[in-house]
């Protein structure tokens, strides 16, 4: 699963990489180093022949999966297996996809959050990926600007040792068949299948990321004392 990440790059190079207008998200755009369900998050959309980003939620509203009765009061995470069939996501596989950047994610150990030391999964060279997408137009001026779901995959080799599902990540090269509306299904399910990411790599890093409270760079320093946190949310 993805259920915490981060996302720390320079909104100008964030900007570049990902072909979008920077000057929009001047005001809203924060680095983060642990990023959890319900947070703003950046959101790259197809927006014709250019690319638009956004401060959207992610995970789903309460009201947006009141008619799906397996889905939980938090939705943040869709499988790539069944989100072509699937109620609550097929509408949007279909026609609102997106890309998620983030410089890395955490995972714990046996599923847990409380008592493990949390592992980060970033490129090696610390530049930013794009995770899978999709999004849910706001139902109300109180829900805006809307909410994204981020798409998981079976582990590969790299990520397999702690837990067994991952966020898609996809190439720079698979940006536009990813956000394009024209795009056959077929081909959209082939790009969410599990890779291996020789570029990436896996480490241990400092406890007070097991808190959502905490955030700042220590988080991703392995040799950060626990106690030593900047919090983000009293």
């Amino acid at each position: 699963m993805c259920g915490r990440f981060g996302l720390f790059a320079d909104l100008e190079d964030l900007a570049d990489h990902f072909d979008f207008r920077a000057e929009p998200l001047q005001a809203s755009y924060l680095p983060r180093w642990n990023i959890p369900p319900t947070s703003p998050v950046l959101t790259v959309l197809g927006n014709g022949h250019a690319r638009a980003a956004g401060m959207m939620r992610w995970g789903l509203m309460p009201s947006q999966t009141r008619n799906d009765r397996s889905t939980p009061r938090l939705l943040f995470n869709a499988r790539a297996e069944t989100i072509d069939r699937r109620t609550i996501f097929r509408n949007a596989f279909a026609a609102r996809r997106c890309l998620v950047p983030a410089n890395g994610f955490y995972e714990w150990p046996a599923g847990t959050e409380r008592t493990k030391t949390p592992q980060w999964i970033s490129q090696q060279d610390g530049h930013p990926v794009a995770f899978a997408g999709i999004w849910y137009a706001a139902q109300s001026h109180e829900e805006a600007p809307g909410s994204c779901v981020i798409i998981t995959t079976a582990a590969n080799s790299l990520v397999a040792p702690i837990h067994n599902r991952m966020p898609v990540i996809l190439p720079p090269e698979q940006f536009d068949a990813w956000l394009s509306r024209h795009t056959e299904p077929a081909e959209l399910l082939a790009l969410l299948g599990s890779r291996d990411w020789p570029d990436m790599s896996v480490r241990e890093v400092s406890t007070a990321a097991n808190r959502v409270a905490n955030d700042g760079p220590h988080l991703i320093d392995a040799d950060e004392p626990t106690g030593s946190t900047q919090r983000l949310f009293p």
